[in-house]
């Protein structure tokens, strides 16, 4: 057996189906420490940001198995009743058509990660097909009331278990 593993070739910061803005440093596999900062100003005060991947390679030949591994840290604060932090990962399967979570952290006050999250995709998935993206928000409305969110998405990656080639020969 041989382990073969794939990558996104592309990124999208902001993503433009969210929206907000760019995460802190994308690329292919992920992005680096990205935090949304809210301080409530009486009226309502929001940060968003958030990025998408696309464009996982097909592989070819005696698959056994496809496996997606996205690794992810996350944490947040929160000070005040109108304080509120959320973070969600999400993949598809079809281009984007529908998601699926992964990850769905909301009001969060303390850490998680690193955590790779990890699943079985069927043997005939179209990798091309594959999807994976995140939204990181802080929100306050109260005047003294805060939240944060910091999120680190990393190894973004398909794994691909194939049959080896075997050469029989017949005396």
């Amino acid at each position: 057996m041989s382990l073969i593993t794939r990558n996104p070739t592309s990124n999208t910061s902001p993503d433009p189906a969210q929206g907000g803005v760019a995460v802190t440093t994308p690329s292919n596999t992920g992005h680096a420490s990205t935090t949304c900062n809210a301080v409530g100003d009486g009226i309502g005060v929001s940060e968003e940001k958030s990025c998408i991947w696309t464009g996982i390679p097909s592989v070819s030949g005696g698959i056994i198995s496809k496996t997606l591994k996205i690794t992810h840290t996350s944490n947040g604060t929160r000070s005040g009743g109108t304080a509120t932090n959320q973070f969600s990962l999400d993949y598809s399967l079809n281009g984007g058509g529908s998601w699926n979570p992964a990850v769905s952290r909301i009001n969060m006050t303390s850490s998680q990660g690193p955590t790779v999250f990890s699943v079985a995709l069927p043997v005939d998935q179209d990798l091309t097909q594959v999807q994976v993206r995140d939204f990181i928000q802080a929100t306050a409305f109260t005047i003294g009331h805060s939240a944060s969110a910091t999120v680190t998405i990393s190894d973004i990656q398909v794994e691909i278990v194939t049959q080896d080639q075997t050469i029989i020969v017949l005396f």
